[in-house]
């Protein structure tokens, strides 16, 4: 809900108030294959060695003579928040005037899990697991509040406009579990900053500084054992405190009409500390993953600049864009600490045509790496993707389109995998005013199988490949009220 009032011109009061109810039930159902005469034998072991989950079956408290694990966890998390703030602005003059801001937000979490074993006469089992000093319930009720003031102090000289200000905040922090209080109250001041320079009426820098504070939700304090899936077990921390975040932004915008020329760049950094980070733990020989958080005392950092260029000639636009981006966060792995670096850079250039009649088409290409240091390890990938587009209206009732696409994704030694990409379709409306619209589709028409994407992990670096719907067709019928 949002409210404005005028008293007069020089006194306005806005209210705003939301609120959010939401009631989440997954239900998490995994059934991997077992051999119970292998359980305590070896990984290794020449002749039968023990299956991948067995270790895991063990700590969880499974019942390992089974010819399956049929795993269960019911998990439901209820949130309920309540946000409401009142500003006022008094207008000194044409060029100033001042904001004050008080508001609060209220939020109420409860979370409950039970994880538990299906055996094989379709039984429920209730284990105990021998980690985590046995916990693998939880029900656990989480309240957050902030009650805050503000106030802000715009003034306007010249072609430059300053907004210094900031915000005082009371925190309160509490969750309760397994008969143990935490509380967590504390109050902090966050300045901010913003600064237009308008240089002319259609172009502007803006720098932007604001320091925030990041607090988690009831899933990161939640302290029973709660299955991501089945090769992750993750078990919260029922004391984690908040983050800080510096934030700093600039950007610059330019339009010029005489030489129809688009510009725009930006520039963005961030420092996080006290970042909730995880400590991810790999048994020898394991493939599954446990993990709990914490309040790393390192610092993390991101960075990125971006650029775009739009020039248009006549019936012909041309748009060049670059992104650059660094992150740098630091985890734990089994108890040793780990920098993760990632470096990506992504180009792109298109040249489009605009005719309002006559056959249109876009010719594209973009070109992406992806640098990643592990500390142990360092990968490089790179896309080289060109494309084009097709659009014609053809006798003044059939619209046919087309596009096409190629894809090489490759690391510093060869190419991993190259895909292709077509479709098209006609489609047929009578004229403008008719109300009925047919179109045939086809999409994959090369019948490609699968595309490739790099991601970057915790604990790892991967190159997936994705199976994707072979060659198909599809008819539409479209008619408008």
């Amino acid at each position: 809900m949002n409210y404005y009032y005028t008293l007069n011109e020089k006194n306005i009061f806005a209210l705003e108030v939301q609120h959010l109810w939401q009631d989440e039930d997954p239900f998490y159902n995994a059934i991997l294959e077992n051999d119970p005469t292998n359980n305590d034998n070896d990984l290794d072991d020449p002749i039968n060695p023990s299956d991948a989950y067995d270790e895991t079956a063990s700590d969880l408290g499974f019942d390992r003579d089974q010819i399956q694990y049929d795993i269960n966890q019911d998990k439901r998390v209820k949130s309920n928040q309540m946000d409401a703030k009142v500003d006022y602005w008094n207008i000194l003059n044409q060029k100033s005037d001042v904001n004050f801001t008080v508001g609060t937000i209220y939020s109420k979490q409860d979370f409950d899990s039970n994880i538990f074993q299906t055996l094989d006469d379709d039984t429920d089992f209730n284990s105990t697991p021998t980690i985590n000093d046995g916990l693998d319930t939880n029900d656990i009720a989480y309240t957050f509040t902030d009650v805050y003031a503000g106030a802000h102090y715009r003034l306007k000289s010249g072609i430059f406009t300053f907004t210094p200000g900031f915000s005082a905040h009371a925190y309160s922090a509490k969750n309760d579990q397994f008969d143990v209080d935490y509380t967590d109250n504390f109050f902090r001041l966050l300045p901010d900053f913003n600064m237009l320079i308008q240089l002319k009426k259609s172009e502007r820098i803006i720098f932007n500084y604001d320091m925030q504070t990041n607090f988690t939700d009831v899933n990161q304090l939640a302290r029973g054992l709660v299955l991501n899936d089945y090769s992750s077990v993750f078990s919260g921390n029922q004391e984690l405190e908040s983050a800080l975040a510096h934030n700093f932004n600039l950007s610059y915008f330019s339009f010029n009409m005489f030489n129809y020329t688009n510009v725009s760049a930006r520039l963005n950094y961030s420092k996080t500390v006290d970042r909730i980070r995880t400590n991810s733990e790999l048994p020898l020989g394991s493939v599954i993953r446990v993990s709990s958080p914490y309040n790393s005392n390192l610092a993390d950092e991101s960075a990125s600049a971006n650029a775009r260029v739009q020039k248009t000639m006549g019936k012909f636009r041309a748009t060049a864009t670059g992104n650059l981006s660094y992150t740098k966060y630091n985890q734990l792995v089994n108890d040793l600490p780990f920098a993760n670096e990632t470096y990506s850079q992504t180009y792109r250039g298109e040249l489009r045509t605009n005719f309002k009649e006559a056959p249109n088409f876009e010719l594209g290409y973009r070109y992406s790496i992806q640098d990643n240091d592990q500390g142990t390890q360092r990968t490089k990938f790179f896309t080289k993707a060109p494309s084009v587009e097709f659009d014609a209206l053809i006798l003044k009732s059939f619209t046919f389109k087309t596009d096409y696409s190629y894809n090489d994704f490759s690391d510093e030694e060869k190419t991993i995998n190259s895909y292709e990409f077509w479709d098209a379709s006609l489609a047929y409306k009578k004229d403008e005013d008719s109300k009925w619209e047919y179109e045939v589709k086809a999409t994959n028409l090369l019948n490609t199988r699968s595309q490739n994407q790099s991601n970057v992990g915790t604990i790892s670096v991967s190159a997936t490949e994705y199976y994707i719907q072979p060659r198909f067709l599809t008819f539409r019928i479209r008619y408008e009220l």
